[in-house]
């Protein structure tokens, strides 16, 4: 079943939230990014962990024009990013919220590997739920 749906509870370990709660909470606002995280919630296994990397607020506005039902949104957002820790704790049920910085994007010139903001972006700190 799809994760979240009734008969699909406790079926991952780990659920990877990467580079995407922007864009669910642009496009449905702080319903669909509450709905986003109480399905994770409800689909990981007891002791199951997400790793999620929520793009900082200034990044929203950019984002905001890419479709007027997405700039109406951006415009009713109360749920600010520096916000999530204390609602997927007190309003979703995780146990607890741990912040991971990641090194710093390889060199200019270097092969980049598997590095947050290797692509020329900031850096953002993980939450490891």
């Amino acid at each position: 079943g799809t994760p979240g749906t009734p008969g699909s509870c406790c079926a991952y370990d780990t659920v990877l939230c990467l580079s995407t709660s922007k864009w669910v909470h642009l496009h449905f606002g702080d319903a669909g990014l509450l709905c986003l995280f109480r399905r994770i919630h409800d689909a990981l296994r007891p002791g199951g962990r997400l790793l999620l990397e929520p793009q900082p607020w200034s990044s929203y506005r950019k984002a905001a024009g890419v479709a007027p039902h997405v700039l109406r949104n951006y415009g009713r957002i109360q749920i600010k990013p520096p916000n999530f820790r204390d609602v997927l704790i007190h309003q979703i049920g995780f146990a607890s919220c741990e912040q991971i910085l990641m090194p710093a994007a390889p060199e200019a010139g270097a092969r980049a590997g598997f590095a947050q903001g290797a692509r020329g972006g900031s850096q953002r700190p993980l939450l490891l739920l």
